[in-house]
């Protein structure tokens, strides 16, 4: 992020062109729609999905998702849309519960509930920065060094420029994004030498928290103070144990469904057939292999089609 910082990300469209952000953005909305499977304790194979134990989970997941998202384009309720849905979804699946007489252990057991979640004292983040603590086989296997450039590539860095690239034009203000890259940094060496790590998505993902209501500096106070209510005063760790996993599942589809709508058919319709075919195929890859493969191909595909296209363009002004 510091190093980023000091690039011209200003010019960020001659590496990174529309299409290929319309489709990185649209392979992240995927990932948060398959995330809403997950959060529901199932697999996103079709046998598992047909089963009706399964299709009473995610079903409804995907009404209220889809029925959020419509709401949110409609405008209604603003910046109280996400907390009235997550009220309204806790007092119906809790209200069932216990007209039911179903105790939260077999809730939580039927996937109806997130799971149990235990805090510890702050001080506990500490214990992390012991060397013998550390899978030092696990850390240099193949397949966790891929998932590690990955977490820190597509998540604080591709995610965080991106972001806030794009953001300056909704907000119409211009942002100052070297003093804001810069903070990002600080935010996440302060976090690392805590013996955590700074999620991405509370570090970036703008476009996530403008949707949910993100609007203003007072958000951002408020989510801070929230969160650090929860480090100090730990046992508050488990009220996330009684969130009902539809109130999320639901979340993840309506964020997944509005990403893939604005950067498949909002931007075919911004930018044209060719610029969506791009897109498409870059979510393509990511989905067939990974949002690795997906952005390094499709980086050097724009490059390789701007070559031409200047070449092209030379050869036109000689003539």
């Amino acid at each position: 992020l510091a190093l980023a910082s000091e690039a011209p990300v200003d010019n960020i469209d001659r590496l990174l062109p529309p299409p290929l952000q319309a489709g990185l953005f649209a392979a992240i909305g995927w990932s948060l729609y398959l995330l809403s499977f997950d959060v529901l304790g199932l697999g996103a194979g079709a046998g598992a999905l047909l089963t009706l134990q399964s299709a009473r989970l995610w079903v409804p997941a995907n009404l209220f998702g889809l029925g959020l998202w419509r709401a949110s384009r409609k405008g209604v309720g603003g910046p109280l849309l996400i907390p009235i849905f997550i009220l309204a979804v806790s007092a119906l699946v809790h209200g069932l519960r216990l007209a039911t007489g179903c105790p939260v252990p077999d809730a939580r057991a039927a996937g109806w509930l997130m799971a149990e979640v235990v805090g510890e004292p702050a001080s506990a983040l500490w214990r992390s920065l012991s060397p013998s603590l550390v899978r030092w086989d696990v850390l240099f296997s193949a397949a966790a060094l891929k998932q590690l450039v990955c977490a820190a590539l597509f998540g604080p860095l591709v995610n965080t420029v991106l972001n806030y690239v794009l953001y300056g034009p909704l907000i119409r203000q211009k942002l100052d994004l070297k003093t804001e890259l810069r903070s990002h940094a600080l935010g996440t060496a302060a976090a690392a030498a805590a013996g955590g790590y700074s999620s991405y998505l509370g570090l970036s993902d703008s476009a996530i928290h403008r949707k949910i209501g993100g609007l203003d500096r007072f958000s951002c106070y408020f989510a801070a103070a929230v969160s650090a209510l929860f480090l100090c005063a730990y046992p508050l760790c488990g009220l996330v144990g009684y969130l009902p996993t539809l109130a999320i599942a639901g979340i993840c589809v309506y964020v997944g469904c509005d990403f893939l709508y604005d950067n498949l058919v909002e931007a075919t319709r911004a930018n044209g057939a060719r610029a969506g075919l791009a897109a498409a195929t870059v979510l393509a890859v990511c989905v067939w292999k990974d949002m690795l493969h997906g952005s390094l191909l499709g980086i050097a595909g724009a490059q390789a089609c701007g070559w031409w296209q200047r070449r092209q363009q030379r050869r036109a002004d000689k003539e």
